[in-house]
């Protein structure tokens, strides 16, 4: 596999594109169960066990973490996701292994699962019916309880994906969402702004509230989660006892991943990497399993580099910069760094990152940064 580097972890994220029903802020690509020819899973899942397969020989040990996503995996059942869970640990078990889920597919089946699993992340948004609605969400409220109470009993680490700036919520209802949802005490939260994606039904009915409104939902949703206890260790990431999110870690560490699927992407290397990616769409996928390969340069990986690390409160390790890029961090980056805001970084000697409030400012000050390349 081009780029390969055997020496470092490898990674596995794998894209199952269906869903019973397409969110309305979705932009991923999936396709609607309930419009397919009902044998297209299993074929699917057959060609992916068979890609699986062939990447296993290729690799020759265990992955570092898996992550199935979507699209809903919970279309395919889940007696296909054991298969798949269990050819994906064929070289040994994982440090970390991720499944998405919609809450209407949680039910104690999932505990058919627990034995090749250590984690589950559940797409929950909100626990508003309005706000719910207004996202064209495929669940409800009594739906989303549902799920909660059934994973904060099955003793396995979970994840709770919540959405702030939903059109018509406050910053009172995100304050709520988020004492609702601790109280299951996940593990876990991962909590962001909702993003407004060019071709969805919601960009077509709905605005993006004010920056200055999304700021203050986020600051505020940040403190409410600080004060129970959760870690802001990434941008939108929050985690209680160190219980971080493994695979994440590895993209924002720019890690070696493979990603299986169509349009999943893969990134192996180190000082120059390889992106790759699966083909376009399911049918091409079907067809044809192969990715589409493009080398970055040393100047394109740093950059990649810098876009990933610094969403992390740990920012960037200083000597892992210069053995990355053979150049020292300071000697590249000093004369833009004057040019920041006081308050928005750490700069010591071993590592330079953001905090909170140069969180709210990344883009700005990556593209500081990235003129400095």
């Amino acid at each position: 596999m081009k780029g390969l580097v055997q020496e470092r972890d490898v990674s596995l994220y794998i894209h199952i594109p269906f869903c019973f029903r397409k969110c309305d802020y979705c932009a991923f690509y999936s396709l609607e169960y309930e419009k397919l020819d009902k044998n297209i899973i299993e074929r699917f899942v057959s060609i992916l066990l068979g890609q699986l397969d062939a990447v296993n020989r290729e690799v020759k040990k265990p992955f570092h973490t898996i992550f199935i996503g979507g699209g809903n995996p919970g279309v395919i059942g889940y007696d296909n996701l054991k298969r798949i869970l269990m050819l994906a640990s064929a070289n040994g078990f994982a440090k970390e292994v991720t499944i998405e889920i919609n809450p209407e597919n949680v039910s104690e089946e999932i505990l058919s699962l627990k034995p090749y699993l250590t984690r589950v992340s559940v797409g929950i948004q909100s626990m508003k019916e309005r706000s719910l609605r207004s996202l064209g969400r495929n669940t409800n409220r009594e739906i989303n309880r549902r799920a909660l109470e059934i994973l904060s009993q099955i003793g396995i680490n979970f994840n709770v994906d919540l959405m702030t700036s939903i059109p018509n919520s406050t910053v009172d209802d995100t304050l709520e969402d988020i004492d609702e949802v601790v109280s299951y005490n996940p593990d876990h939260i991962s909590f962001y702004c909702l993003t407004f994606e060019e071709g969805t039904p919601l960009l077509s009915r709905s605005e993006p509230c004010p920056e200055e409104l999304e700021i203050e939902h986020l600051r505020r949703g940040w403190e409410k989660l600080a004060s129970h206890g959760y870690e802001h260790y990434e941008i939108s990431n929050f985690a209680r006892n160190g219980k971080y999110s493994e695979h994440n870690l590895g993209y924002w560490r720019l890690g070696q991943y493979i990603g299986l699927g169509p349009t999943a992407e893969s990134s192996l290397g180190y000082s120059e990497a390889t992106s790759m990616r699966n083909r376009e769409n399911l049918f091409d996928y079907l067809e044809n399993p192969s990715f589409d390969c493009v080398s970055l340069t040393r100047e394109e990986t740093e950059e990649e580099f810098l876009l990933t690390s610094l969403r992390l409160k740990e920012g960037i390790d200083k000597k892992e910069y210069e053995r990355r890029f053979g150049v020292q961090f300071d000697i590249r980056y000093g004369t833009a760094i004057e040019g920041l805001k006081q308050g928005d970084f750490e700069n010591n000697e071993a590592s330079f990152s953001l905090t909170q409030e140069g969180m709210l400012r990344l883009d700005s000050i990556i593209l500081t940064l990235a003129l400095s390349i």
